[in-house]
C-alpha cells in the first residue's frame, strides 16, 4: 500500500493519481481535507477532471488500524510534507513501518531525505522532486495547473531498483516521472529557483510574474540566485542547467499568475519553508567562506515575518 505523509496538494494528487490506477492508496493529512475526501471523494480539477475515491486519514493510529483490517503492509511512504515538518512526520510512522518499507521525500529544499534516513537508516530512503504545478483551492479539491517533471533518485544499485518500481507505477498512473542519478543536481536546481522566487514574492505579496515585471525585483531575484548559484559551484554540484538564472525568470514568467507556496504560507499565517531553501544556501555558503549577504537579508525578513504569527505544525499544505 502507498502511503502519503502530507496529503495537501502534491501528496494529493500523486496519492489521487495512483489510486485512479487501482493500486491501494492511503492519504493522511488534515481533517478538513480529509473530511471532504471521505465524504465526496477527491476531486481533481483543471488539467483533469476526475473524481477519485481511495482511503484517507487524519492520524497514524487510524492508518495503523486500516492497515490492520485490510491486512497490508506500508509498501511506500510518500512525504510530501513541508520541509520544516519533515522529522515529526518521520516519526510518527514507527507504528506502521517495516523493514521493506520505502520512504520516499518529495519536498522542497535541501537535505530532508537526510533527516529521514538518520530516523530509519536500515530502510531504503529515497529523494526526488517535481515541479509540476498543484494547489488545494478547499478542502478535498485540488487544481492540477501545470504539467510537470518528477524525478526520483537513488544512490545504489538496490535504491535504483527501488526507484525504478516508483517511476514505473508513476508513469502508469499517468506521472510523468523520470529516473534521476543525479537528485543532488535536480534538488540544488529547484532550490535555487524557490530561494530566488519565493521569499520576494512572500515579503511583497505579489504573484509570480511581479518578480520579473518589476526591476528591483528582479534585480534582487538575480542576485539571490547567483549567491545559490556560487554555493552549488563550490560544492561541485552539478545543476540539470547551465544557466540557472536565466531558468529561474523562465519559471517566474511560465507560472506568472501563480501565488509561491511561501506566500500561501504567509498569508495563512503559517511557517515557512525558508529554513530549508535559503537558510541551508546561507550555512553551506558560509562553510564555503562564500558571500551570502543577500540571501542572508530575505531570510531574516522572512523570520520576522513568522515570528509574528503562531506556527501550525500539522500535516498537510
Amino acid at each position: 500500500m502507498f502511503l502519503v505523509m502530507g496529503s495537501g496538494s502534491v501528496g494529493s494528487l500523486f496519492g489521487g493519481l495512483i489510486a485512479s490506477e487501482n493500486y491501494p492508496v492511503l492519504l493522511i493529512g488534515r481533517k478538513s481535507h480529509i473530511d471532504e475526501i471521505n465524504n465526496s471523494g477527491l476531486k481533481i480539477k483543471g488539467l483533469i477532471n476526475q473524481v477519485v475515491t481511495t482511503k484517507a486519514v487524519e492520524t497514524i493510529q487510524q492508518a495503523k488500524e486500516i492497515l490492520t483490517e485490510s491486512d497490508k503492509l506500508a509498501d511506500y511512504i510518500f512525504f510530501t510534507t513541508k520541509a520544516h515538518q519533515t522529522e515529526i512526520a518521520a516519526n510518527q510512522i514507527q507504528t506502521i513501518i517495516n523493514p521493506e518499507t520505502t520512504l520516499i521525500s518529495i519536498q522542497n529544499g535541501i537535505g530532508t531525505e537526510e533527516i529521514i534516513r538518520e530516523i530509519y537508516p536500515d530502510n531504503t530512503v529515497l529523494r526526488g522532486i517535481t515541479t509540476i504545478g498543484v494547489c488545494k483551492p478547499a478542502p478535498g479539491v485540488i487544481d492540477f495547473t501545470g504539467h510537470g517533471k518528477t524525478y526520483i533518485g537513488y544512490q545504489t544499485e538496490a535504491e535504483e531498483q527501488k526507484a525504478r518500481e516508483i517511476v514505473e507505477i508513476m508513469r502508469k498512473s499517468k506521472i510523468d516521472a523520470f529516473i534521476e542519478p543525479n537528485i543532488q543536481g535536480a534538488v540544488f536546481t529547484k532550490t535555487i529557483v524557490n530561494c530566488a522566487l519565493n521569499p520576494l514574492t512572500a515579503i511583497h505579496q505579489v504573484l509570480n510574474k511581479e518578480i520579473y515585471n518589476q526591476l528591483p525585483l528582479r534585480n534582487q531575484a538575480k542576485a539571490i540566485a547567483e549567491e545559490a548559484w556560487s554555493v552549488t559551484k563550490a560544492l561541485r554540484i552539478k545543476l540539470l542547467t547551465d544557466d540557472p538564472i536565466k531558468m529561474t525568470f523562465d519559471i517566474v514568467k511560465k507560472t506568472g499568475e501563480n501565488t509561491s507556496s511561501m506566500l500561501t504560507d504567509i498569508l495563512n499565517k503559517r511557517k515557512t519553508e525558508i529554513d530549508f531553501l535559503n537558510g541551508k544556501i546561507i550555512s553551506l555558503g558560509l562553510n564555503e567562506e562564500l558571500s551570502v549577504t543577500n540571501n542572508q537579508e530575505i531570510y531574516n525578513k522572512i523570520l520576522t515575518l513568522e515570528k509574528s504569527f503562531l506556527v501550525d505544525n500539522s500535516l498537510g499544505e
